[in-house]
């Protein structure tokens, strides 16, 4: 490996930790030294370090989980178990394949064509849960990415009987536990959310299971932050149409993610923007500033606990709804503090710009300035008056209308504004409002194409006898490696892309 290589796996292998997010704790973890451990699960040796497609990459060297507590001067006492295992894996695989097999010859295509996109979804196996130890851990992994989406099916999105039954029984058996995901994307814990201690690993390219070990061991503590919702699939939209081949209807509007969520007050099990660490914090709103179109929030960070972290502060806005349709708050600025050693208080202060408030224009009202670290866990501050509507950019719409309404909810403000602290802010409309309209001059080469010629440029690389040239969609064939190009037309030279088609 070269010298740059190791200095810039080294870097990665400090921050790793600060990609995890600890979603449930008891105390029991950080273990204080290598010791007996049993690991179960179908990520110990199977460990996922990036996704399907480009989320895929080729690397040097990659340890599974397995070695690496190895490597760490763990004494894993489930060899047996993890080979039966990998029995029962072969067994399934063997299972999976005779259904490509069948799918194939019942749609008449070749099982390689069937094959892109499959995902073996995990079986169910009978292995016996017979040692002990004192410390567990289960690695639950689910790969997805390009091409491999995900599906409410168990062994996919749902665990499967086995993965529940195995997981709650070592939760009670062991005197520590530690359920830890290494997926792409959310799963369904509603069947074992009472489990201890939950660590959301994701897949962190090569050095994801000696990152593992590091937190386990508490050489690094987690201080990752959710960027999704995580709650049973029960309780997220379905109002949209979602997957159809020939239309999408964006009914959702603006109530995407979190702000679906908070403004319906829906039930979730780990919000946006949550996150634990091994230690505790206590954040404190201090003073504010205002200066031009910033504004600048200041707030304490104190570690109250007993190990070393880091912390994150966000600051959400509630804007007017009652002239346009918003949702009940938006994620406008977020800080991370240094490590804090246990005691340690800084000082961290959040740059928001009020341009962010905008919907092409920032509209008269009241805005509410909260502050806290999920948006399920947020303070009002503060309150940012504007008197006057402010208009910052004007579109042109170049589609037709749509045939549908966005969604739309009335949203019941809780807190008594009067008590807040009101800040004025008086801006005035830019001198010059940016006009966004389609001013552009096409060739008459361009507007005489057939729909045909359009239709094939966008596609790429085209066989006029047989379709696309490969099945993993317009491959490049004039240089090695590219994975797509332009179709060449008598005046339109091809152009090579390193993606895509």
């Amino acid at each position: 490996m070269e010298e740059f290589e190791k200095k810039h796996i080294d870097m990665l292998r400090e921050h790793l930790s600060e990609c995890m997010v600890l979603l449930k704790k008891n105390g029991d973890f950080p273990l204080s030294t290598p010791s007996d451990i049993a690991l179960y699960g179908n990520g110990v040796r199977r460990t996922i370090k990036g996704g399907t497609g480009s989320g895929e990459v080729n690397s040097r060297y990659f340890n599974n989980i397995e070695t690496a507590f190895i490597n760490a001067g763990f004494n894993i006492k489930t060899t047996d178990w993890l080979n039966q295992y990998d029995q029962a894996y072969l067994r399934g695989k063997k299972i999976f394949k005779k259904h490509l097999k069948e799918k194939a010859k019942k749609l008449g295509k070749p099982v390689y064509y069937i094959c892109m996109g499959e995902v073996m979804p995990e079986y169910d196996y009978d292995i016996p849960l017979n040692v002990e130890c004192d410390t567990a851990i289960y690695v639950l992994s689910r790969i997805s990415g390009e091409g491999s989406d995900r599906r409410l099916l168990k062994g996919d999105v749902f665990l499967t009987d086995t993965e529940v039954n195995t997981i709650n029984y070592l939760n009670t058996h062991y005197k520590k536990f530690m359920l830890v995901l290494n997926v792409g994307g959310v799963v369904d814990l509603s069947k074992v959310n009472n489990v201890k201690n939950i660590l959301l690993l994701s897949q962190l390219g090569v050095e994801t299971s000696e990152a593992l070990v590091d937190v386990v061991l508490g050489i690094y503590s987690p201080s990752g932050k959710l960027t999704t919702t995580w709650t049973s699939p029960g309780e997220y939209s379905s109002m949209g149409d979602f997957g159809n081949m020939d239309d999408n209807l964006y009914r959702e509007g603006l109530y995407v993610g979190y702000r679906y969520f908070d403004s319906l007050e829906k039930s979730v099990f780990y919000p946006f923007g949550f996150g634990l660490t091994y230690t505790e914090f206590e954040i404190n709103y201090k003073n504010y500033r205002l200066e031009n179109n910033f504004l600048y929030i200041s707030a304490s960070v104190k570690n109250t606990g007993k190990y070393s972290a880091k912390e994150v502060v966000e600051i959400y806005v509630s804007k007017p709804n009652d002239i346009r349709n918003n949702p009940y708050q938006d994620l406008v600025g977020f800080e991370k503090t240094e490590l804090l050693n246990p005691g340690e208080e800084k000082s961290v202060e959040v740059k928001v710009d009020i341009n962010d408030f905008r919907t092409y224009v920032l509209d008269q009202g009241e805005y509410v300035i909260r502050i806290g670290n999920s948006s399920r866990n947020t303070t009002p501050i503060l309150v940012l008056d504007i008197d006057n509507t402010i208009e910052l950019k004007r579109c042109k719409n170049l589609f037709n209308k749509v045939d549908f309404n966005d969604y739309s909810v009335t949203i019941r403000r809780k807190e008594d504004l009067e008590k807040l602290e009101h800040i004025k802010y008086n801006s005035t409309t830019p001198k010059e409002v940016v006009n966004y309209e389609l001013d552009v001059e096409i060739p008459d080469v361009i507007k005489n194409l057939s729909d045909s010629d359009l239709i094939k440029l966008n596609m790429g690389l085209f066989n006029e006898k047989g379709g696309l040239v490969s099945v993993i969609g317009s491959s490049g064939k004039d240089v090695p490696g590219s994975a797509g190009e332009t179709r060449k037309l008598d005046f339109i030279d091809r152009v090579i892309m390193a993606d895509g088609p």
